[in-house]
């Protein structure tokens, strides 16, 4: 959007006329602000001056300030207008190029094909859990879900505050977790602001993102709660997050946390002691935005949902400890930045990725080399269809879990 005082509406042109670039400078307007500090003695020394009574007449009539500005000796053409600022407009070369005649291109460029579409393949899911409500086994609006080794299921039932543990079949083990806002005080282990994400520790701890209050908390795999860290922070230290999304934990048991707002992975040991971090805003190698879904291979590499940047980045730790960018593929896809549009992935034990794509209502497989290998989903509630696929997870028998958040259900897929 490009805002223009009115007296110059008619000039947009040579702002626009080179829009097809990646992005440009463009200047921006607000109305001319003359009234300020107006005084009885201002407004009878105007209606007096026939010129300056003209001038204003033709503002009036024309949103023309060419007179006015003769009148006060001042140039009030674009360059020289007050106030205004610079700023750094970014348009899609696709969506410029649909723009009327304001010279962006002249002819639109053909939108890039969808590498996923040839390989969607049509799945019904072999089983379903959960409707929308408060008791055990229903769900508001589940984001994330995390699979222990005897196929049990770690769920964040995100809008009932909560965290439920289901047995394969659906059966209530434990639920555990009431509403708490630690931004209005001090609130214990066990209470959640919208936790979004969870992760397994090889011991059974289970580890949440307790994304609303900035911090995780650690239970064991009863429930019970055992610590927590985090506060709200825009990485001023290491446990100062900005709405932590997702939790992944390696075999060593260190957590690996995505502190989504501050753009950045910060890794802590299973009691919340501070060991490193990587990534930093942009869009470089190695960089993050809006990094959302994380999860950790049996190699040690760290695979990260770099949302804004439609990517999928992977780490590996060198020598010195360190988390280096290891490669990198793009994920046509995610293309929203609303609340909904939090992409979660997995990886299972032989490298292959699954990851959602919410409001693209499809889940997206890839080798662990990032190509591609199907996907599945459209928008509906049917067997073969998602609201919102938030986040997926790999069964031990190799079937795989879809958080379908909208439709507030768990749906699993047994792939070909």
């Amino acid at each position: 959007m490009i805002l223009v005082g009115d007296a110059n509406f008619g000039k947009i042109e040579p702002v626009v006329a080179n829009l097809y670039d990646q992005f440009e400078y463009i200047r921006l307007w607000w109305p001319n602000q003359d009234y300020y500090d107006l005084t009885w003695e201002r407004i009878r020394d105007a209606w007096t001056d026939p010129g300056m009574r003209a001038a204003l007449f033709q503002i009036w009539l024309n949103r023309d300030y060419t007179q006015y500005g003769q009148v006060l000796g001042r140039d009030m053409s674009l360059p020289n207008w007050t106030p205004a600022a610079r700023m750094r407009l970014y348009v899609r070369k696709d969506i410029a190029a649909e723009l009327w005649n304001y010279g962006a291109s002249p002819v639109a460029e053909a939108a890039s094909a969808d590498p996923f579409e040839d390989l969607h393949v049509m799945l019904n899911a072999e089983q379903v859990l959960g409707t929308a409500g408060s008791l055990p086994g229903q769900f508001q609006r589940p984001r994330d879900i995390a699979i222990a080794a005897d196929g049990s299921l770690y769920v964040v039932d995100t809008d009932n505050h909560r965290v439920q543990h289901l047995a394969p079949d659906g059966a209530a083990l434990q639920v555990w977790g009431s509403f708490g806002d630690a931004n209005t005080g001090t609130v214990g282990g066990g209470a959640f602001n919208q936790p979004w994400g969870v992760g397994l520790g090889s011991d059974g701890s289970v580890y949440i993102a307790d994304t609303w209050n900035h911090r995780v908390q650690k239970f064991n795999a009863q429930g019970e709660f055992l610590t927590m860290w985090g506060y709200f922070g825009q990485g001023e230290q290491p446990d100062a997050f900005w709405g932590p999304r997702d939790v992944a934990v390696d075999t060593e048991g260190r957590v690996f946390i995505t502190d989504t707002g501050n753009k950045r992975v910060v890794v802590f040991d299973g009691d919340g002691s501070y060991l490193t971090q990587f990534g930093s805003p942009g869009m470089g190698s190695g960089q993050l935005d809006e990094p959302v879904g994380i999860s950790v291979d049996t190699n040690g590499l760290v695979y990260v949902a770099d949302t804004w940047n439609q990517r999928i980045q992977v780490f590996q730790e060198d020598e010195q400890g360190d988390f280096l960018p290891y490669r990198s593929w793009d994920f046509l896809g995610w293309y929203g930045q609303s609340l909904d549009n939090k992409p979660y992935l997995t990886v299972d034990n032989g490298g292959t990725v699954f990851a959602a794509d919410p409001e693209g209502y499809r889940v997206v497989q890839f080798s662990d080399t990032g190509e591609a290998v199907r996907s599945w989903g459209d928008y509906g509630t049917g067997l073969d269809s998602f609201g919102l696929p938030a986040s997926a997870g790999v069964a031990p028998d190799g079937s795989v879990w879809v958080v379908d958040a909208a439709n507030s259900r768990l749906m699993r897929f047994v792939l070909p």
